[in-house]
């Protein structure tokens, strides 16, 4: 079986166009259709529906493309390895950063693995929690960076690192009467101002309102925190955030915190990947140790209050 034909397959249908994926494998578009011809031909069947736009895989395309990507997973482990005996590690690195934590772990690791692994070609992907989990499944990407509530099942056949707890807020507008820690029941009536569904403590809070019998009503969502924050500024709704997202004094922003009485708001940040491959042996635990120091170091909003209580005023 020809590595170029699996190579075409899982392109193709990453892409949904035999044209585009020549465009990604620098071919033309007969020689990609060949290949995929060529590949049918030898597993004695159709490996794409090819009535629909974009093409979708039939289901024997689909069983083939989850070997495929192993089969050249595999095959790039080889290479990878191969260069690091010679001592200098290549290959590629497939990262998912959750949606929340890019701004602050994306430079200092890109930074970190270019210093140690000049070699590596990283290909970088920020998504919800949710959606990285099966990209990593899925074998798309090599490893993910995720915020999860404490105890999520840990995926099967995966490695899971747990990095750092990472604390949430509930934020209002200063126009509302949440304020300090309030009754489950304060929320009744307030809309929420919320990131994409897909986000672990989304489902906690949806949960617990629902379990009380209070309707848990979404007015927007919002991909970008400071978007967010704007939106509850002026009064659209309520939300939750990272607690490290928010700004460095509330004063005069028009925004203040609250709690909720024997609700803990909290996420778990882990490190989930692939067990196999040269790169990944030498790469999560340089990733691992960078990413728990950058989360547990104090945010610039803690040492603000330390320093604030500490001077007395």
């Amino acid at each position: 079986m020809d590595l170029h034909h699996l190579r075409a397959l899982v392109v193709v249908a990453e892409t949904g166009s035999v044209t585009a994926a020549a465009r990604r494998l620098l071919l033309t578009q007969p020689a990609v259709t060949k290949q995929l011809s060529a590949l049918e031909g030898e597993l004695g069947g159709a490996l794409f529906d090819r009535t629909r736009k974009p093409l979708t895989p039939t289901p024997l395309g689909q069983a083939t493309l989850t070997y495929a990507r192993r089969i050249l997973q595999l095959t790039d482990d080889l290479h990878a390895l191969v260069s690091h005996e010679t001592g200098l590690l290549r290959g590629e690195l497939r990262l998912g950063v959750v949606h929340s934590l890019t701004s602050q772990l994306v430079p200092p690791l890109v930074q970190e693995l270019r210093q140690q692994y000049p070699g590596i070609q990283l290909q970088l992907r920020s998504s919800s929690a949710s959606q990285l989990r099966r990209a990593v499944e899925d074998g798309l990407l090599d490893a993910a960076i995720v915020l999860v509530p404490p105890h999520t099942r840990v995926p099967v056949d995966l490695t899971a690192i747990r990095l750092a707890p990472e604390p949430l807020t509930l934020v209002s507008s200063t126009r509302t009467v949440l304020t300090g820690t309030v009754a489950l029941e304060a929320l009744r009536g307030h809309a929420w101002v919320m990131s994409r569904n897909g986000c672990g403590y989304r489902g906690v809070l949806k949960r617990t309102c629902e379990a009380a019998g209070i309707p848990f009503t979404v007015a927007v969502e919002v991909l970008e925190t400071d978007i967010q924050l704007q939106l509850i500024r002026t009064g659209i709704g309520v939300g939750i955030i990272l607690r490290r997202a928010l700004p460095l004094r509330l004063s005069g922003t028009g925004l203040q915190t609250f709690a909720v009485a024997d609700l803990a708001l909290t996420l778990e940040a882990w490190l989930w990947h692939r067990r196999t491959g040269p790169v990944i042996a030498v790469t999560m635990p340089l990733i691992e140790h960078l990413v728990s120091r950058l989360l547990l170091a104090p945010t610039t909003v803690q040492r603000e209050r330390h320093a604030h209580a500490t001077s007395g005023t």
